[in-house]
């Protein structure tokens, strides 16, 4: 109940942080210059996503959810499956992959790239970045890099381009999107790579860079 209403609580703070950011920025004109609009859904998703794994990860109370679940992957002993590694990259290639073959996106192919990259620049930099400053193990001992997943970072940047450029108009590419990066988080998790914490956050810090570019420059 503890971790319930944590939850619930936290969903609400950035239900309405998204909400009072929304209203602050939609349409505002005061010395001429118009600021677009910073719609909330996206931004209270990825919000919510990242307040969960930050409180998987730093919160004492619920982090050992995550330490139980990872002893019952190692007691499993099932083999590693390395495709996560390759098919992480898919989202990323999809929006310029079908574009090619004449299925017309939201924006030109040019407007495009420059907001796809833009999005994993960003996000990219601050994976990297919480990564270094929290130097957390992995959860196979591997490594002290672990929080966020960069893997699930990728995946999660790719489906949420995806969905902008190509939801509307074909809503079963986003579905596909965001099916192929929930199976690829799993993964993570099935492999012992990566803390549930590590996914959530990874998945957040994805929707929230290309949140942020497409309010930047769209």
């Amino acid at each position: 109940m503890k971790l319930k209403g944590l939850i619930v609580d936290l969903m609400k703070l950035v239900l309405c942080v998204g909400l009072i950011v929304d209203t602050a920025t939609a349409q505002i004109d005061t010395t001429g210059l118009r600021l677009r609009s910073l719609k909330p859904v996206p931004l209270a998703t990825s919000l919510t996503l990242g307040g969960i794994g930050s409180l998987l990860t730093f919160q004492p109370e619920v982090n050992s959810l995550q330490v139980s679940l990872r002893d019952d992957v190692v007691a499993a002993g099932m083999p590693r499956i390395h495709v996560d590694d390759y098919i992480q990259y898919i989202p990323a290639l999809t929006p310029v992959t079908i574009n090619l073959c004449g299925v017309k996106s939201r924006h030109p192919l040019g407007k495009m790239l420059l907001l796809e990259g833009g999005s994993y620049l960003l996000g990219m930099g601050w994976c990297e970045a919480f990564k270094y400053v929290t130097a957390l193990q992995r959860p196979d001992g591997s490594s002290f890099n672990t929080f966020p997943s960069g893997h699930t970072f990728n995946v999660f940047c790719g489906a949420e381009i995806i969905r902008r450029e190509y939801g509307e108009e074909y809503p079963w590419i986003a579905v596909a999107g965001y099916t192929l990066a929930t199976v690829v988080g799993i993964m993570r998790i099935y492999n012992n790579r990566h803390w549930v914490g590590d996914i959530f956050a990874g998945a957040g810090l994805g929707i929230l860079s290309v949140t942020l570019v497409y309010w930047a420059l769209d």
